[in-house]
């Protein structure tokens, strides 16, 4: 049966190829239960050759100017919206994602890419003062040359349109690592990339086995070309790149995990809090992608003074969420355990619980009395679930919320903007949302993490900043004619 699928090619230096010996691997959709592609796997040669094509693009893709790359960076824009359907129909296939996280998908990376076009032209330099009237100083702005992007699955158009089209926008070139979980969505960024005016050859796609995938990545980075890294995914796995990219000396920036915490203070709103954390927690997961997603919320800290009130308008907004379907075993089963874990040593589910009721389900589910000793206290649920605190005052608030490894983003639930502010203050997070959900991305802001949730800024002229470097000549005019 295998023989009769499409098989996704690598893409390197504009023409379809594959490694040789070629190595192939399916791509599974878990919502019809059947391998749906296969895909060829890059190995370290390959890997290396989408670098070399990726410098070869470079030496004349940085000299095009900065107005031709936001005019093509607004016709990707007008071509992703064009292809909305066949994205979600892709999108739908090899992930399972539900049809409206599809759209937010496509909806939000269509703003991203025309925020980012709007701001190519405002990455300048400056003329830095000297000690000496015979010096003229420049500073200017230059791409960081050919980088290596890696994206994930589970916000597949979002994060894989903006990184190369951010990359590409900057002036940079790029050897686009996709996701094995999704590998046809993202060849199909790229090439609709490609129709609508980009070069070929200036994004080189490759897509690597789980068995492959170390040396493939490896390769990538040891490569002399690649002069920084961009990843996209879960704490452990850019651990290990960002020890890679230590060992050959190759800056990163990364967007990992969350624990994202909202807290409610007593004089909040308390009924429309609780529908803010049902929705960051439970809605914008379990209804748009089960649970895979970074910034939902898992921890509720609730002030002590308030707490049996809200505890009960937040169950009665749980409620009425039903169990999704069409999620990955893996993803499944991986939280499954940390709420058997977290049942063993003495929890409360307050609702949902440990019941398995298929392979591909997960259900709603709040939880109370979570401990240090359990795995859901400081690793992601990623799945539909929250755990429930209580805080005797603000301090104790901000003190649960930072106890985390993570840094990505928190919410406040306060009518009392100085109160509110001085809590921002003191929170360990990369973006404070007040009186909102946790799940928070616009266009213009700058998105990014602290602590173990990563470093760097992405969105626009954020992240073009992030592929580019200043460069400073100075001309001694002292004694000399400017010709």
């Amino acid at each position: 049966m295998s023989d009769q699928l499409t098989i996704i090619p690598l893409r390197i230096g504009g023409k379809d190829t594959a490694s040789a010996p070629s190595i192939r691997f399916p791509v599974y959709s878990n919502v019809q239960q059947k391998d749906v592609y296969m895909a060829e796997s890059a190995d370290a040669t390959t890997a290396a050759r989408a670098a070399d094509a990726a410098l070869e693009a470079f030496t004349t893709w940085k000299k095009v100017p900065a107005v031709d790359r936001r005019e093509l960076l607004q016709n990707y824009a007008r071509s992703l919206r064009a292809n909305t359907e066949r994205l979600v129909a892709v999108q739908q296939e090899e992930t399972s994602a539900p049809e409206l996280w599809c759209r937010k998908n496509i909806e939000l990376a269509v703003g991203l890419v025309e925020e980012t076009a709007a701001c190519i032209t405002s990455l300048n330099g400056s003329i830095p003062q000297t000690s000496s009237s015979s010096v003229l100083s420049l500073a200017f702005t230059v791409p960081v040359g050919p980088v290596l992007v890696i994206a994930p699955w589970n916000s597949p158009i979002i994060l894989g349109a903006r990184n190369i089209a951010t990359a590409v926008a900057a002036g940079c070139t790029v050897v686009f690592k996709v996701s094995e979980n999704c590998p046809q969505l993202h060849h199909l960024l790229v090439q609709l990339f490609e129709d609508a005016g980009l070069p070929k050859g200036i994004i080189n796609v490759i897509q690597a086995s789980r068995e492959m995938a170390s040396e493939v990545t490896e390769a990538v980075i040891a490569h002399q070309a690649i002069r920084k890294v961009e990843f996209v995914g879960s704490a452990s796995v850019g651990r290990a790149i960002g020890q890679l990219c230590a060992k050959y000396l190759k800056p990163i920036f990364m967007e990992l995990g969350g624990k994202g915490p909202a807290i409610v203070l007593e004089d909040a709103d308390l009924a429309a809090a609780a529908k803010r954390c049902v929705l960051g927690g439970i809605r914008e997961t379990a209804f748009l992608h089960h649970g895979q997603l970074c910034f939902s919320t898992e921890r509720i800290i609730v002030a002590e003074k308030v707490a049996s009130e809200f505890r009960k308008l937040l169950l009665a907004e749980v409620e009425s969420f039903p169990v999704t379907d069409g999620v990955s075993p893996r993803i499944v089963e991986a939280s499954r355990q940390k709420l058997l874990d977290a049942e063993s040593k003495g929890v409360v589910f307050l609702c949902g619980g440990t019941d398995k009721l298929s392979p591909s389900k997960l259900r709603p589910t709040i939880l109370e009395g979570v401990t240090k000793d359990m795995d859901i206290y400081y690793e992601e649920a990623f799945g539909p679930s929250a755990a429930l605190f209580v805080a005797r005052d603000d301090n104790h608030a901000i003190e649960i919320a930072n106890d985390s490894p993570y840094g990505l983003n928190a919410a406040i639930h306060t009518l009392d903007f100085n109160r509110a502010w001085q809590m921002t203050q003191e929170l360990d997070f990369g973006q404070v949302h007040v009186n909102n959900m946790t799940p928070h991305d616009e266009p213009t802001f700058p998105i990014g993490g602290v602590k173990g949730s990563g470093w760097g800024r992405n969105n626009a002229l954020w992240g073009l900043r992030e592929f580019s470097e200043t460069k400073l000549m100075t001309w001694s005019v002292e004694g000399q004619k400017f010709v």
